[in-house]
């Protein structure tokens, strides 16, 4: 990363971080402190002891949280997304890193077992990390997957080993801490200072009592919730062979949980083997370099890797020799495909009707264009969002800033204009031009016509959200869906499936396909037959 881009990003770290709420950091809330940054990271290596870590070996466990795939908008903390276990060995002086994970694995209920290695200069990954379907192309399958990590993931990756020991990195590069007014957060001062690395700038606030970190912030942007505070918050301390370790820290954006790790053994300085952080030559030869911090997007990254759902590709929507293409489905009615998550646009007599927003705005982007050039002349009058998954929303303030109004399910309506009005200066293919949002919440049913198509949306309870709704266009007998099943898969019997059924009957629609936010387009007749034998409560 540049000095420059260094810059620009510590810029809009602060001016993001300014304007947040009581639970956020306001740097320049309070004069800066006489002691010199460098005498706060002075004072806080002595109380670590960092003169005797050298090496470090840990195992711990992973409590996970993703905000963005909660069951409703009301508790981002439910249901959580599992628990992770982690064996770590590290090489403090070289930035070396070695995790053995244990994790689950969504998509079908079994763990994932993969270890991690990574270097300054390359990552590479052993074992299946990803869920069905999301290996990249670049994966060598012999007896177990291996590949090489993307470069943002990489990028990442780098700047979480980096937050717990961040104080080591301050103590070897002065030149990178700056002075920084104390911050307040819930009613108490903590002494400050900024440190910027090739990964990113951080916060850093230390206990006043006894001068070990208490939090490192991070400002990160969300796809849902725009500029964000990512935190760190350090406790339980304790000695281990003179030094002190936190065996327990607790992860929040904005205040929501994301992930709760706790200790349970640390040794410092073991002799670690030899061979622990070897990367075979063929692996490292072709290994990515770590991307800027300002085109890594880090929470999609860390959460996504929570239950796998992560394509490790640096094209970000899809596979790195992949691309996004828009097809037909039915008439006036086109999916982007070759991705992992789908924009369906349907073409009325006047405008266009986009389904999903996936992803981020860079996939927005790319979506829109192709269908302007389908449909020119016609503007995008509405965007249905079937649920609130970031996953298939991330987008959606591309549509807003085209004037599309965004329609949410029951009870989504003040969520989508709280976060539709959040800063998003951190992400760079968020829309240049300012916009006012307008967002539609469906009760039941919405519906469109412009005298030439009508457009349906329909609530469907659900176990997967509690905002679930599906899109009927009559004239084409076309349902979309997402995430109840996915439409060109063989259609399994599940309690979603039945789900999707049963709202099917319930607005009494007859549709013959479907068309996926996943997948592409299958026939329903599979559906109703493959719900036919969905267990109870499965």
């Amino acid at each position: 990363m540049s000095r420059e881009n260094v810059g620009r990003y510590l810029m809009a770290f602060l001016c993001c971080a300014a304007g947040m709420s009581a639970m956020m950091v306001r740097p320049l809330a309070r004069a800066v402190p006489a002691t010199s940054p460098q005498d706060s990271v002075n004072a806080t290596y002595a109380a670590l002891g960092g003169d005797k870590l050298k090496t470090i070996s840990l195992k711990a466990r992973w409590e996970q949280f993703d905000p963005g795939e909660s069951y409703s908008v009301s508790d981002p903390a439910k249901p959580d997304t599992g628990v992770s276990d982690l064996v770590q060995s590290r090489d403090l002086q070289r930035g070396f890193a070695r995790n053995e994970w244990i994790r689950p694995k969504a998509d079908d209920g079994a763990k994932r077992t993969y270890t991690e290695i990574v270097t300054p200069t390359a990552g590479y990954v052993i074992g299946n990390d990803a869920t069905n379907g999301r290996l990249p192309k670049r994966t060598v399958n012999g007896a177990q997957p291996e590949h090489t990590m993307s470069g943002r993931r990489l990028t990442a990756t780098l700047r979480e080993l980096e937050r717990p020991f961040i104080v080591m990195g301050m103590k070897r590069h002065p030149d990178r801490v700056a002075a920084i007014g104390d911050q307040t957060i819930a009613g108490k001062a903590y002494p400050a200072v900024q440190y910027r690395d090739d990964y990113g700038a951080y916060i850093v606030m230390f206990d006043p009592a006894t001068n070990l970190p208490a939090r490192v912030r991070t400002l990160d942007w969300d796809a849902l919730e725009g500029d964000s505070s990512f935190d760190a918050e350090y406790s339980d301390w304790r000695d281990v062979s003179g030094a002190k370790i936190a065996f327990h820290t607790l992860y929040t954006l904005n205040g929501m949980r994301v992930a709760d790790l706790k200790l349970s053994s640390v040794m410092v300085n073991p002799a670690l083997p030899p061979k622990t952080f070897d990367i075979p030559q063929a692996m490292l030869t072709a290994a990515a370099k770590s991307a800027p911090a300002n085109a890594t997007p880090y929470q999609w990254i860390i959460r996504r890797q929570f239950t796998g759902f992560y394509y490790d590709s640096d094209a970000k929507y899809t596979d790195d020799l992949d691309a996004l293409k828009l097809v037909d489905v039915a008439r006036n009615v086109s999916q982007t495909q070759g991705g992992t998550h789908n924009t369906l646009f349907i073409a009325t007599n006047s405008y266009l009707i986009a389904v999903e927003a996936p992803n981020d705005d860079g996939q927005a982007i790319q979506s829109m264009d192709m269908a302007k050039k389908k449909y020119p002349g016609k503007s995008i009058r509405y965007l249905i969002l079937t649920h609130h998954h970031v996953d298939h929303v991330g987008g959606m303030r591309t549509y807003a800033a085209e004037g599309a109004t965004v329609v949410v399910g029951k009870g989504d309506g003040d969520y989508f204009r709280r976060v539709l009005a959040r800063p998003e200066t951190l992400n760079p293919d968020a829309p240049k031009k300012a916009f006012t949002p307008k967002v539609a919440e469906v009760d039941g049913k919405w519906s469109v016509n412009d005298g030439g198509r009508e457009v349906n949306a329909y609530l469907v309870e659900n176990p997967h959200a509690a905002d679930m709704m599906i899109v009927y266009v009559p004239d084409a007998k076309l349902g979309i869906v997402t995430d109840l099943y996915v439409p060109g898969a063989p259609v399994p019997p599940t309690a979603m499936v039945a789900a999707l059924v049963k709202g099917v009957d319930k607005w009494g629609i007859k549709p013959e396909r479907f068309a996926g936010g996943h997948g592409s387009v299958g026939p329903y007749a599979d559906v109703a037959k493959a719900a036919q034998n969905a267990p109870a409560g499965n």
